[in-house]
């Protein structure tokens, strides 16, 4: 049966619970001294892949970064062995505080619906801040401009976690 247009994922529990736990983690939990209000620590980035699969990318300060799915599959520990991974996750996190303008404070963390719009949750000492972006309309505004920006941040992360899969998967094929 295929989904009508703009209806929300299925979730399973895990992929709820990894989520929520990222939108609600303290900096102290990684380890992070803000000095700053726009200071960010954190990112949850939500990603439609298609139209049954919903990606969850959560990257922190430290240089960590997990992709969870809506179906309970993930992605864990990469930076820990590629540190290319690891430092462009940092670059994001040191980056981001510049799209806070486009962003808004939130408290409400729903899922993206069924479409192409990502969620981005920029974390900071004084909350959660959340962008809707959608990748094919970001021309014109300042406002779209920093939304692009963020995109852009956040693309280089997921092509550096394509690049450590890669190499993964070359290692194991060489054994």
């Amino acid at each position: 049966m295929a989904k009508k247009p703009f209806e929300r994922y299925s979730v399973c529990e895990p992929y709820l619970m990894a989520r929520i736990k990222a939108l609600r983690m303290p900096p102290a939990v990684i380890g992070v001294k803000l000095t700053d209000d726009k200071q960010v620590y954190s990112a949850v980035i939500d990603i439609p892949m298609g139209p049954n699969l919903l990606g969850t990318m959560v990257c922190l300060a430290n240089g960590a970064v997990n992709m969870y799915f809506n179906n309970g599959a993930s992605i864990t520990n990469l930076s820990a062995r590629h540190p290319s991974l690891a430092q462009t996750v940092r670059t994001f996190i040191a980056s981001a505080g510049q799209s806070l303008p486009a962003c808004e404070r939130t408290s409400v963390f729903d899922l993206p619906l069924n479409s192409s719009a990502h969620y981005a949750h920029i974390m900071t000492r004084k909350g959660v801040y959340k962008t809707v972006i959608d990748p094919f309309h970001l021309e014109g505004s300042d406002e779209n401009k920093m939304k692009a920006f963020l995109l852009h941040l956040y693309q280089n992360v997921m092509n550096e976690i394509k690049n450590a899969q890669a190499k993964d998967q070359a290692a194991r094929n060489s054994k």
